[in-house]
């Protein structure tokens, strides 16, 4: 159903559409303007045929030594199958007196109701007299003669247009299923036209998603057609092709970088230690800690910054199952003592058997992260991790009752070395959240910063678990993954603790 509904959605089948409806619109206007035509001519056709026979009877009519008598009998013979080959049996005839009596005709009475037109009737009858159909809707013209000093006769003639009202129909419903079978087909050449654009859209689409995890190895293919499409696909691969190079000669700078500055300090925070060791003076020996305190900040940043680096471009292809209930057992043992040192109260809520997939060394940094973060910033109360699942999603959730973080730094919050000024005279880099943002952005997470009234709620929330479980219930064939120590930092006390 998701798949209908995306070609529905498309915009090459609502082009295709709107061209369906054009075309569709085109088609009514030719049928109708054939339909129309097509009816005008029969209708005209019945009407020279009736001119043609009232020409006929007034020339026997105006016969010398005719008269009235002439006129009755070519009325005879035109209504009459037995009296020759001038019988017309779709005619309707009809000559009566003044007093209203039948002269001559396949009508025995002057027809009642009418709708008349002039000298143009229509009218509906069921009496004829020497006609095969005993119905018929006639169309006649109506004529006065005159027959003497009594007054004038009456003379009626018409046509039984009843095949030519079918053969309209027919003709109007052959147009309808003709229309009908246009827009069925617009429809379905425009559904497989859809698909045909959108399979190779979602190709394209697809391979972008996995570049955008990391997977820079990834190309769009290429169709042997020499179309837009598959321009666009040439372009796109020599676009990933240039990233790719670009991303490659700077990540060689990074490693170059991480090289070059990282073993300078090591050997300077080495030979820091060795000073200190051999110093006797109270205050030469507080510079030198202070030193030391510097070089492991610095440290620390640049470690935070490769681990950032490092979760911004994880490939999803080496993610493995991630049992999120060791994983999160496993930070509340480390970061339990620190939060109970500070006088906090530590609540975990972890429902067991929860499983995805992912990376668990990064996504244990991001948790850490958290509850750092909630520690470091809650003076009194309590922090709280918890792991739920809801319409088969996990979700990681940390919550505190510290200072919280104001709407209009919900986001700032989660950018690189930001820090709000309340937070500058305490320890750290601004980089634990964006970590966090990164972890969530290569794993595909939903991350969101919300109050707590008081203090700070984030949560994490997962796209599908691997395997759930709630307590109490039967447990399911499943094997969970081993579970591996996680590679994560021992947390520091911070400066503003007892």
């Amino acid at each position: 159903m998701k798949r209908l509904a995306r070609i529905f959605g498309s915009i090459t089948f609502r082009l295709a559409l709107v061209y369906t409806l054009v075309f569709g619109l085109s088609v009514s206007g030719l049928f109708a303007f054939v339909y129309y035509t097509t009816s005008s001519f029969a209708e005209q056709q019945i009407e020279a045929a009736i001119d043609a026979d009232v020409g006929g009877f007034l020339e026997s009519f105006q016969r010398p030594g005719s008269g009235l008598v002439g006129l009755a009998r070519a009325i005879t013979r035109r209504a009459d199958p037995n009296s020759g080959t001038s019988f017309n049996r779709d005619g309707i005839y009809l000559l009566i007196d003044p007093l209203g009596s039948r002269v001559a005709g396949n009508l025995q009475s002057w027809p009642q109701k009418v709708q008349a037109e002039g000298i143009w009737i229509n009218f509906t009858i069921n009496d004829m007299r020497g006609a095969t159909a005993s119905t018929a809707d006639v169309r006649a013209k109506q004529y006065a003669v005159p027959c003497g000093a009594n007054g004038d006769c009456h003379l009626l003639v018409g046509r039984d247009v009843r095949e030519a009202r079918i053969f309209g129909q027919r003709l109007l419903d052959s147009l309808n299923i003709g229309l009908a079978l246009t827009l069925a087909m617009g429809l379905l050449g425009g559904f497989v036209f859809s698909r045909v654009v959108m399979r190779r859209i979602e190709d394209i689409t697809r391979t972008c998603r996995r570049i955008m995890s990391g997977d820079l190895s990834q190309r769009v293919p290429v169709s042997r057609r020499n179309d837009e499409l598959g321009e666009l696909s040439t372009s796109i691969n020599a676009m990933l092709d240039q990233i790719e190079r670009l991303m490659k000669g700077m990540q060689q700078v990074s490693d170059n970088v991480a090289h070059d500055l990282r073993t300078p300090l090591t050997r300077l925070r080495a030979r820091l230690e060795s000073a200190l060791r051999h110093m006797d003076e109270p205050n030469e020996r507080e510079a030198i800690e202070g030193a030391l305190s510097d070089a492991d900040s610095l440290l620390a940043t640049f470690a935070a910054l490769l681990r950032i680096a490092r979760a911004e471009a994880g490939l999803q292809r080496n993610f493995a199952p991630v049992d999120l209930h060791a994983l999160a057992e496993e930070v509340a043992d480390l970061y339990g003592a620190l939060a109970e040192e500070k006088g906090l109260n530590f609540v975990t809520q972890l429902q067991e058997g929860v499983t995805v997939q992912g990376d668990p060394n990064l996504i244990g940094q991001a948790l850490a992260n958290l509850v750092d973060n909630a520690i470091k910033y809650t003076d009194q109360g309590a922090v709280t991790i918890a792991l739920t699942v809801h319409d088969g999603r996990p979700a990681l959730i940390v919550s505190d009752t510290g200072s919280g973080v104001p709407d209009e730094y919900k986001d700032k919050v989660l950018e690189r070395l930001f820090r709000m000024e309340q937070s500058r005279t305490s320890a750290g880099s601004g980089l634990g959240l964006a970590l966090v943002s990164a972890v969530a952005k290569s794993h595909g997470l939903e991350l969101k910063l919300e109050d707590n009234f008081p203090g700070l709620r984030v949560t994490l929330r997962f796209p599908k678990a691997l395997q759930t479980s709630m307590a109490g219930q039967a447990k399911r064939n499943f094997q969970p993954a081993p579970r591996s120590r996680l590679c994560l930092h021992r947390p520091k006390r911070h400066s503003h603790l007892p």
